[in-house]
């Protein structure tokens, strides 16, 4: 083989595995990597930042030596089938608790209020409804995933853990479900008054599907509608 030809392959290789190494940095850091860190400082704004939140998850990840998890295809199937069980009940209540419960209704302040005044503070910023609703509901998808004889089954636990949450939840949160009347709401946005809705003037409770309405009006170029200040 010539110099060249072998040089040209070094760096064939060289290009190759940067670009492999620099495509999975990339993939961490934006889904490994900012999400944990972000609810690690949410756990505690006041004490943990969103860098520590990072370094926590960093450290973390490397202490679970997760790569070990190939070494055996059954430990990985254990793996997989544990989250799916954690992770069905919690995509359950979410999705019960806004269609069913809330009724597609979002309160905007709310939602970046962090003081007990606050709608979604709940219980100490804890919503003991949810959590009654997804102890038992993540219990069930364990017990099938380490029975052995249970272990088809514990392929679907993503699902059964989707529908026993969400039922239970359902149930639990039954005396909080938003009024019916604001299931149905006129197709134009809610207004107070006859005044005309100009930017800035939401209102606080707005159903979901119409606050992309709401929002695609009020940052539309033309601002200055009638009766309604100059910027």
């Amino acid at each position: 083989m010539k110099p060249s030809a072998a040089w040209g392959n070094d760096l064939a290789v060289a290009i190759g595995l940067l670009t492999m190494i620099t495509a999975t940095i990339g993939i961490n850091i934006v889904a490994n990597f900012v999400s944990p860190a972000f609810d690690f400082s949410n756990c505690s704004p006041q004490k943990i930042s969103f860098r520590t939140g990072g370094m926590i998850a960093a450290v973390g990840s490397i202490l679970l030596t997760p790569w070990n998890l190939f070494n055996s295809p059954e430990l990985i199937h254990y793996t997989l089938d544990v989250l799916g069980a954690f992770i069905g009940p919690l995509f359950g209540i979410l999705i019960v608790d806004f269609y069913l419960i809330k009724r597609g209704q979002v309160s905007v302040d709310d939602l970046f209020d962090a003081t007990p005044q606050g709608q979604y503070w709940y219980r100490n910023g804890f919503n003991p409804k949810a959590i009654a609703a997804l102890i038992p509901s993540v219990a069930f998808g364990l017990v099938i995933s380490f029975i052995p004889a249970l272990h088809e089954v514990a392929n679907f636990s993503w699902f059964i853990g989707v529908f026993l949450s969400g039922a239970a939840y359902r149930w639990i949160a039954r005396d909080d479900r938003a009024p019916a009347a604001s299931r149905f709401t006129s197709a134009r946005l809610p207004r107070k008054s006859n005044a005309p809705l100009c930017r800035g003037t939401a209102p606080r409770h707005l159903p979901s599907d119409k606050l992309a309405l709401f929002l695609l009006n009020t940052l539309a170029p033309i601002w200055n509608k009638e009766g309604c200040p100059d910027d």
